[in-house]
């Protein structure tokens, strides 16, 4: 697969945008609602408003415990398929990512750190 390359930050951005969508539907069947991306340096912040599963809900109400479990593995997953898609199609070198959720206002922040500036990647 050959690496992207961009022009300016919007370009970044909007792709960015569409893989953390592509991810988001392919672990949980939906897109986001919305999302922000925000980029500094060798930091990528991205903020998003999901829908939770109704299964998760449900789940949630009868036991927390395996809710949060499942969570967890579930963001597992998703900083896995992120770093790859990062890796692979930017070229990028990440060196950590950084994802939680707020299951009550199913908010998600997520932190990419690479290992130097986006703008090195930007042509």
């Amino acid at each position: 697969m050959s690496l992207q390359k961009f022009v300016n930050m919007g370009e970044l951005k909007q792709a960015l945008t569409r893989d953390y969508n592509k991810i988001n539907s392919k672990i949980f069947s939906s897109g986001v609602v919305t999302l922000k991306i925000e980029i500094f340096e060798e930091k990528i912040f991205m903020l998003a408003v999901h829908k939770r599963l109704v299964s998760l809900d449900y789940l949630s109400k009868e036991s927390k415990y395996v809710s949060d479990l499942a969570d967890y593995y579930l963001i597992k997953a998703f900083k896995q398929e992120m770093r790859e898609v990062l890796t692979q199609n930017y070229g990028f070198n990440v060196s950590s990512i950084f994802k939680d959720y707020d299951s009550v206002d199913e908010l998600s922040s997520t932190l990419v750190l690479l290992k130097e500036s986006v703008q090195k990647y930007l042509g």
